[in-house]
């Protein structure tokens, strides 16, 4: 719960709601209680939702003569998971993620041009999760991540690590196709976040493998560029992140496969950052002693 100050002029409840709106698109909800001046209305904080009932004896609760509102999350999204669970418990919570919440979802304007949405796929309870920035075409049609030229090279990444697809989990920052394929915006990354979000809360994997800048910067949130961030591991979650109650795990930025199609000279670079995952989780490196 958080206490407004007692009185908010118009310029103070601007900025309230501006930071509330970003609190929402990561996901956290708020029961913020205060006292408005007749300078402004509480319609400057939207989005706004009736309190519940919980939240209305929430705020019988509060300090006396503080008028309450209620700040729900967002598309009625079910808290972050915060419990390790077994893989038949998180394959299911993956799949109620998906159907209620995901497959439906008009949040933001990629909804009106895909085919259908792409969660992702995988092991539920994988050691390593790659996370790319967006569906593209075949992505698209098909409703699976990285499934076509820039996928199948992810595959043989994966395999060159001695894995398979069916023992990591592949998914991205945003579940719809942008137009045209192009990279999703700062916007677009922000909005489908909770979902992003309360899939590795559910997965719990010990590193992320972030597939190029926008998969990076969001993860960790940065504006950093993929050349600086690649190669070195980074704590998940972030320190603006922290908040959120996060499981813990390493995020190791590369490049994204896409990109290593059009600049195969830089494969060498993706493999040395795929190289330090495997060492890291003591798995044998192929050539090694």
């Amino acid at each position: 719960m958080s206490i407004v100050p007692d009185e908010l002029d118009a310029r103070g409840l601007s900025a309230l709601g501006q930071w509330l709106r970003n609190e929402l698109r990561l996901g956290i909800r708020h029961y913020a209680i205060g006292r408005v001046t007749q300078a402004a209305t509480w319609a400057e904080v939207a989005p706004l939702r009736e309190p519940s009932a919980s939240g209305r004896e929430r705020a019988r609760a509060a300090p006396h003569g503080l008028t309450p509102m209620l700040i729900s999350d967002e598309a009625g999204l079910p808290p972050l998971c915060d419990r390790e669970l077994d893989e038949a418990e998180a394959r299911e919570a993956l799949a109620q993620l998906d159907e209620r919440h995901v497959r439906g979802c008009t949040r933001c304007p990629l909804h009106a041009s895909r085919t259908q949405t792409v969660f992702g796929v995988g092991c539920a309870r994988p050691e390593i999760v790659f996370v790319g920035e967006g569906p593209g075409a075949e992505e698209d049609a098909q409703g699976l991540p990285f499934v076509g030229r820039a996928g199948q090279l992810l595959t043989r990444m994966i395999a060159a690590m001695t894995l398979t697809r069916e023992r990591v989990y592949i998914c991205n920052i945003v579940k719809c196709r942008p137009p045209g394929n192009r990279t999703p915006t700062a916007d677009e990354a922000q909005t489908c976040w909770p979902y992003l979000a309360r899939q590795l809360a559910i997965l719990r994997p010990r590193v992320i493998v972030a597939l190029g800048r926008p998969a990076a910067q969001q993860l960790l949130q940065t504006s950093a560029p993929i050349g600086q961030l690649r190669g070195e591991f980074q704590e998940f979650p972030p320190p603006g992140l922290q908040h959120l109650g996060l499981p813990p795990a390493r995020v190791m930025p590369t490049f994204h496969p896409a990109y290593l199609l059009r600049s195969p000279g830089e494969k060498a670079k993706a493999w040395e950052d795929l190289k330090q995952v495997m060492q890291f989780l003591g798995i044998p490196i192929p050539g090694r002693r």
